[in-house]
């Protein structure tokens, strides 16, 4: 029990949370810019599997993972098309085209998968090309922070450079204030000259990047290939955490940076021999348990109100 404290309590863990957090990121982000303006898009489990298998394919068949990287960054443009067309064009429910799009990407990657490879498990027969990581100078050779902030792969750093692109966009310009009012009543935008089916359609295509981004990190750097589970219901982790930060960007970053956290106990863990089957269940029981506290919190605010 000591040994998991001292390891719990280091630099390595701090290392272990930032990697594993960085696709949360992305998924909790793509589910935020989406909500924000009122399209709820729950094809985000969906949107990284697809990314993470065409990112991978497309860096094998160009021996480039740049462009393996843009072919995911492409994909991820495409299905938010798709979003937008039947969310907006044909008036479908968001939920609905979700759920579809989550299960013609579980289905159909596996047969790509197999028409690729042969295999119905993993590309690692393909060439495929992984993303570097970038070792900072100078912080690098910092104790502690150095070993913290350095070293991590490059989709990390772009995962932070984004954050804090978003937080400008969203409470720095004028479309981040369209896109909070095409969320809050497309009628009342739609009234003051807000056109809200564009708002929407580029916070759909958005909102699918980012999660295509997701995907790429977790086939091109976390791993080097693709596997037909390695998503991990991380998707419907960042949906959760979005849920429960609302319309507020730095709640979602943190609620984010706590299911980071179990992830990352998890793999110490799991490094410390005990069963798998047990251990695994830890990221989600941290949702249930954070969505609970939500409630209740929720619950009583709704109780105080009604007895003022």
């Amino acid at each position: 029990m000591a040994n998991l404290f001292q390891q719990l309590l280091n630099a390595s863990f701090i290392f272990i949370v930032i990697r594993v957090g960085a696709p949360l990121v992305y998924a909790s982000l793509s589910s935020y810019v989406s909500s924000l303006a009122g399209i709820p898009n729950i094809a985000i489990e969906g949107v990284m599997n697809f990314a993470a298998l065409f990112g991978v394919y497309f860096s094998a068949i160009t021996g480039s993972a740049w462009i393996g990287l843009l072919g995911a960054i492409g994909i991820g443009v495409v299905c938010g098309l798709v979003l937008a067309f039947f969310t907006i064009k044909m008036k479908a429910s968001p939920i609905m085209v979700g759920i579809a799009l989550n299960l013609f990407s579980a289905d159909f990657a596996i047969y790509l998968l197999l028409l690729w490879t042969g295999s119905k498990g993993t590309t690692a027969s393909l060439p495929s090309k992984v993303l570097p990581t970038i070792n900072i100078p100078f912080i690098e050779k910092i104790p502690f922070l150095g070993s913290i902030l350095s070293g991590h792969y490059f989709l990390t750093y772009v995962c932070v450079l984004i954050t804090i692109l978003l937080f400008i966009l969203v409470y720095k310009t004028p479309f981040g204030l369209r896109m909070k009012a095409c969320g809050l009543d497309e009628h009342a935008a739609e009234s003051v000259g807000i056109k809200v089916n564009r708002v929407r359609t580029i916070a759909a295509v958005l909102s699918c990047v980012l999660a295509a981004l997701g995907g790429a990190y977790l086939s091109m750097g976390y791993m080097s290939f693709y596997s037909s589970n390695m998503i991990a219901s991380r998707g419907w982790i960042g949906i959760a955490a979005a849920a429960v930060g609302g319309n507020n960007l730095g709640v979602v970053i943190l609620v984010t940076m706590i299911f980071a956290v179990a992830q990352a106990v998890v793999n110490v863990l799991l490094l410390e021999g005990l069963p798998s089957e047990l251990v695994n269940i830890i990221p989600y029981v941290s949702v249930l348990v954070i969505l609970i506290i939500i409630g209740i919190s929720t619950k009583k605010q709704l109780a105080s109100v009604k007895t003022k």
